[in-house]
């Protein structure tokens, strides 16, 4: 073998040399002096030369995420969001563990949330701050930031108490936290947490005002009244003139009915501030409901002078006519409401105050007995706005259809709300009174026992089946059902009114009387039990003084219930007292001309007092009169006046 060949073989055994790599170190490099001029360029202000710069830089290194993070900050300053939304969301996908390229990334889609995108922007940018705490856990500032949008702008009440928890581990001895904390569990409806919170805060700050009157709130939700008063007046003892907390106290002491108390609050506040609207909205609450009327309307009148436009004080006019039983006064009024001028109201708020409203009028119409204005109202309750109607005005429209005995359209509602609402017991219950008004009781009763087997642990349910038999007077299965909600909640008002009217209505009147009056341990001030056991035993004329007194007690929970007065009518007439017998019943007739029960009592009064030929009249009205209930005792009326006929044909004889 020659030298050549073996130099040649030798040659060929040489691995070739590597290919020459790409220039990565020299470009970024280059990358970092450009970024750099621009850093240099942004803070004299130059913008333009600073993007073009880092521009450059984002070439020549395309995989850094920081350049493109102060990309995205420059566009930001510059106004170009969109443009640096696009940067910051680069800078995220080239680099997922980047805590600058996140939080820049936040800031920006929160910028972007006063558009119409608003709530997505935000739940994006809370969950761009979520991955800078992830990355960056004692990042104390993101977790404010985090907090306040969750809290403030979200409304994502449990989330910030998460956050606030969060950040408290960071500074477990911040006060500011811990109210924080508590505040936003309170919100989230966990009130033993808030106060745990609060009560932290209160050991870092004793006899913090603020602690106090936010520990009233929770305690207020929770329906803890005592606690609730207590802490709102150790507040006040701190700062006697924080006025959010003494209307705070107020409307405690109003939801517990210490409306004298109330009364005090809302003056503390007028004192020092005559016009406050929320304070003379109180005073009116406090004394319509102590039936102090005239007072109440003069605060009602305080609000709208100052603001004719505002609609509390209309509203409170309505609610203090109705507490007077003016029901066309209540009408006049929200007839007013329903015709303001809607400018500045956002349309969908507008929408849902206008359906609360035509529903108060629907049921003023109703009490007028305008039962047909009644359903029209109702029926533009259903349609006002873009929110679809509930199951309970539906029934409303119904109902009132049905009492103004259009019985067919009536029928036909009911059933379309029931394809909307089919296990509604109200509305099926409503259709089963209709199936029965138009004669079809088998169906009817069948309806009722189907609800009756699908709730047969529900009161309500057990109540309206009752209701349903007592109407079509079966009287022993109205009985059975209420027996059977007895067992359930045996402190149910509503079963025992029930179950003592079903018992009377089958004479057994000591039964009745037995059940009212464990009606009445539960609630002594009931008005519609003191008026039935008053007037049941005064029209037997059994305990008649007694009797006398129950209503009276009725009456003035309520001077203007037409049936009250009635029955207050009826105990005089038992005792003799004839001219305060007559006074009264002729104040239950002002409101209810047409009720037949009230008719004849005034004509029974009327003889008694030796004015038959008047008698005669009002028993004859009696038999044209309302009596939807089948109480008035037509044969035994029309008796009376062939009686009472008979005597004044006597009297002309010569």
């Amino acid at each position: 073998m020659t030298m050549l060949v073996c130099v040649l073989l030798a040659a060929a055994q040489v691995p070739a040399p590597p290919a020459r790599p790409a220039p990565v170190l020299r470009d970024r490099s280059e990358a970092y002096y450009h970024f750099s001029l621009g850093l240099q360029a942004r803070l004299q202000g130059d913008t333009q030369t600073s993007l073009e710069e880092y521009r450059l830089a984002q070439k020549l290194d395309p995989g850094s995420g920081a350049i493109r993070v102060e990309t995205a900050r420059l566009l930001r300053e510059a106004g170009k969001v969109e443009e640096a939304l696009a940067e910051a969301t680069a800078a995220v996908r080239l680099d997922k563990d980047n805590p600058d390229a996140h939080l820049t990334l936040a800031q920006l889609h929160q910028l972007q949330a006063g558009g119409a995108s608003g709530e997505e922007s935000l739940r994006k940018a809370a969950a761009e701050y979520e991955e800078v705490i992830r990355l960056q856990p004692n990042d104390g500032n993101t977790l404010l930031t985090l907090a306040g949008l969750y809290g403030q702008q979200l409304q994502d009440h449990k989330e910030a108490a998460r956050i606030w928890e969060l950040y408290l581990r960071l500074d477990p001895g911040s006060f500011e936290a811990h109210i924080q904390l508590g505040t936003h569990l309170l919100a989230a409806g966990e009130p033993e947490k808030a106060a745990a919170a609060l009560k932290d805060a209160l050991e870092l700050q004793p006899g913090s005002a603020r602690v106090y009157g936010t520990l009233g709130d929770i305690y207020a939700q929770a329906e803890q009244t005592d606690q609730a008063v207590l802490h709102y007046r150790k507040a006040l003892e701190v700062e006697p003139k924080n006025v959010r907390v003494r209307l705070a106290l107020g409307e405690t002491l109003l939801k517990a009915r210490r409306h004298r108390e109330a009364l005090e609050e809302a003056a503390a506040v007028l004192a020092v501030d005559p016009r406050n609207r929320f304070a003379l909205n109180q005073k009116g609450r406090a004394l319509r409901d102590l039936r102090e009327f005239d007072a109440a309307e003069e605060a009602a009148n305080a609000l709208l002078a100052h603001d004719p436009a505002d609609l509390e004080g209309a509203y409170l006019k309505v609610t203090i006519a109705e507490g007077r039983r003016d029901f066309v006064a209540a009408a006049r009024q929200l007839e007013t409401i329903l015709a303001r001028s809607r400018t500045g109201e956002d349309a969908e708020e507008a929408a849902g105050r206008d359906r609360f409203f035509l529903t108060h009028l629907g049921f003023a119409y109703q009490q007028q007995g305008r039962f047909l204005d009644a359903a029209t109202a109702f029926g533009r309750a259903k349609r006002v706005g873009a929110a679809p109607p509930d199951a309970d005005l539906l029934g409303y429209h119904a109902e009132a259809l049905y009492l103004a005995k259009e019985l067919d359209q009536a029928l036909a509602e009911v059933r379309s709300a029931r394809a909307s609402f089919p296990e509604d017991p109200d509305l099926t219950s409503l259709e089963a009174t209709l199936l029965r008004e138009k004669g079809d009781t088998k169906a009817a009763a069948a309806l009722v026992e189907k609800l009756r087997e699908a709730s047969p642990g529900d009161v309500k349910v057990l109540i309206q089946v009752a209701d349903f038999y007592r109407r079509a007077k079966q009287f022993p299965e109205a009985e059975s059902a209420l027996r059977q909600a007895r067992e359930l909640d045996a402190k149910n008002l509503g079963t025992l009114f029930q179950l003592g009217a079903v018992l009377e209505r089958q004479q057994r009147h000591d039964e009745a009387e037995t059940v009212f009056r464990e009606a009445l341990s539960v609630e002594p001030n009931s008005a519609p039990v003191l008026n039935y056991v008053g007037y049941m035993n005064a029209d037997r004329n059994v305990k008649v003084e007694e009797a006398l007194e129950m209503i009276q007690r009725a009456v003035a929970l309520d001077p203007n219930n037409s049936a009250y007065l009635d029955s207050l009518g009826w105990a005089y007439f038992r005792l003799g007292r004839l001219e305060a017998a007559e006074e009264s019943v002729r104040k239950a007739l002002a409101s209810q001309d047409k009720n037949a029960v009230i008719l004849d009592h005034l004509g029974d009064i009327l003889q008694s007092r030796g004015r038959t030929a008047e008698a005669v009249e009002y028993w004859q009205q009696a038999l044209q009169g309302e009596d939807d209930e089948g109480e008035l005792d037509r044969a035994r009326v029309e008796r009376k006046i062939r009686d009472a006929q008979s005597v004044l044909r006597a009297q002309q004889t010569p």
